[in-house]
């Protein structure tokens, strides 16, 4: 775990602030649930304002594009990013470094509003904000870890919708897979893998330098495998589609994934 761990104290620190805060709100701008990582005296213990100028923000892009909403803010170092769930009227304010860019906050906004609604959808009425005290929803702050790895997940299925790719799937050094359904199938390839990804990625840990990718051909298949934090990304490639069809959307998953490790050690560390 050597190069996991050089990498990740060179990273650390550029990224010791990755995320500074949550606020989710109903449509007209009442807070239900706030977490604060980076306090600031311009916006502690404001939340309910800020609520109410991302509201008047939203209500007139809806009105002034024929429905529109805005996704996304930056202002200097830091960025807004925004999701919004139209089914409940809820919306994740989600309060970032700007450096981790637009998709990553994209990410982590719709994973932890989609993970606060499955939470509560089944006995609360968001429609309505009277009667939602915010008090009833301080225990989601203990599903917040939780949710940003399933954004692992999520990075993973997108991935594996494009077309050169046969299968995508995550192996952590402690044996678990991330995968990108429930299916025997994957399951089962990534334990046949198992020796080959262990070979791969002991490779990878000894090389001094950054990381490296492992390619082998097998058949009509190209297998890829990514050394990615505390795991390896494996990548079944299409052998008769150029390597240049799939190849960006593999390194954006690996960035992606770096930096979600790097966050979750980041905030394990601070629990």
């Amino acid at each position: 775990k050597q190069w996991y761990q050089r990498r990740v104290r060179g990273w650390t620190y550029i990224h010791k602030e990755m995320i500074h805060s949550l606020i989710i709100t109903t449509r007209g701008g009442t807070v239900l649930f706030e977490k604060v990582w980076v306090s600031s005296a311009h916006t502690t213990g404001k939340a309910n304002m800020f609520a109410s100028l991302i509201t008047a923000m939203q209500e007139f892009s809806r009105q002034a594009t024929g429905g529109l909403l805005v996704s996304h803010l930056s202002f200097g170092q830091v960025s807004l990013s925004m999701s919004w769930d139209e089914r409940t009227q809820l919306r994740a304010v989600l309060t970032h470094d700007a450096g981790d860019g637009y998709n990553f906050g994209q990410l982590l906004a719709q994973q932890l509003l989609r993970g606060f609604i499955d939470s509560y959808a089944q006995d609360t009425e968001f429609s309505s904000a009277q009667g939602l005290s915010p008090q009833r929803f301080l225990p989601y702050v203990n599903k917040v870890l939780d949710q940003i790895t399933q954004s692992i997940r999520s990075i993973l299925v997108v991935l594996h919708r494009h077309r050169g790719l046969l299968n995508t799937f995550l192996v952590h050094d402690d044996g678990r897979a991330t995968t990108t359904d429930a299916a025997d199938d994957q399951l089962g390839i990534a334990a046949n893998l198992t020796p080959l990804i262990a070979f791969s990625s002991e490779i990878m840990l000894h090389k001094a330098d950054r990381p490296r990718v492992i390619t082998l051909e097998m058949g009509k298949q190209v297998i890829e495998v990514h050394r990615v934090g505390p795991a390896s990304l494996v990548c079944i490639c299409r052998k008769n589609k150029d390597p240049s069809v799939y190849r960006s959307a593999i390194q954006n998953a690996v960035q992606m994934l770096e930096k979600v490790f790097l966050l979750l050690r980041d905030l394990s560390g601070r629990s």
